[in-house]
């Protein structure tokens, strides 16, 4: 389990060093907030798991002017995020978090839960951390995805998932003809819609609002469906959910 951890460390900080990824996280974390409306007072406290360099983190405290927590295991995002104004420790999100309970109001997490292995921890903590009535905001990819729902007819595996830490193109090689990009995201969990949903309320949440979202990669000749099934967040290719603390 440690080799495989570390494997996929090793990943991240690939992309944490890689300049190009910079404007696509901004641009996530703009639409991040508007998918769930954050719209948080002035000085409370927002707390991020594997916030990476802090993107978002740094998107929330200019706008809104609250403290940004964070917590993140490789050692190149810890140094960049305190260089955004993150307050941040290093953890495994895997284990118990480094912080006392009730000590937030919000918990925001983007397109992070899709690479945790214990997912049920995941939303443990986030709930232990977060003060009563703390409302948690998550992104992640759908699994159901309608064009997911197209190619897996057709027997190819589908997006977001990945059968290799070296090649995420096995079992959809014909995205080759799009991208050079081979490496891996390191997706160890996707939902569907149902399933996200299902999990929160089974760790005591309620859910406040639900939304479909699209995403940046496709070809242009897709942009307008995929525009259109963000209408549906069953359906969506990326889904946003708003759920609220209440025991």
């Amino acid at each position: 389990m440690a080799q495989k951890t570390n494997d996929i460390t090793k990943i991240y900080e690939k992309h944490y060093n890689d300049p190009k990824m910079l404007a696509p996280k901004r641009n996530q974390a703009e639409y991040f907030v508007a998918k769930t409306k954050l719209n948080p007072p002035k000085n409370i406290k927002v707390f991020e798991p594997g916030c990476g360099i802090g993107i978002l983190g740094f998107y929330l405290k200019n706008k809104f002017k609250v403290d940004v927590y964070g917590m993140e295991l490789s050692k190149t995002a810890i140094k960049k995020a305190k260089i955004n104004g993150i307050k941040i420790k290093k953890g495994n999100l895997n284990n118990r978090w480094p912080y006392k309970s009730n000590s937030f109001d919000y918990v925001v997490s983007s397109q992070v839960i899709e690479h945790i292995l214990d997912t049920d921890n995941f939303i443990k903590e986030s709930k232990r951390i977060l003060k009563k009535d703390g409302i948690l905001c998550i992104s992640t990819p759908n699994l159901a995805a309608w064009f997911n729902r197209a190619i897996f007819i057709f027997g190819y595996q589908p997006f977001f998932t990945e059968v290799s830490n070296e090649d995420k193109t096995l079992g959809l090689k014909f995205t080759r003809l799009l991208t050079k990009n081979r490496d891996s995201l390191g997706h160890l969990r996707v939902f569907t819609l149902r399933a996200l949903v299902d999990l929160l309320e089974y760790h005591g949440f309620t859910i406040l609002d639900k939304k479909g979202g699209e995403v940046e990669y496709l070809p242009s000749y897709l942009k307008f469906f995929d525009k259109f099934f963000s209408n549906f967040p069953y359906l969506a290719s990326d889904l946003y959910i708003v759920a609220k603390k209440e025991r």
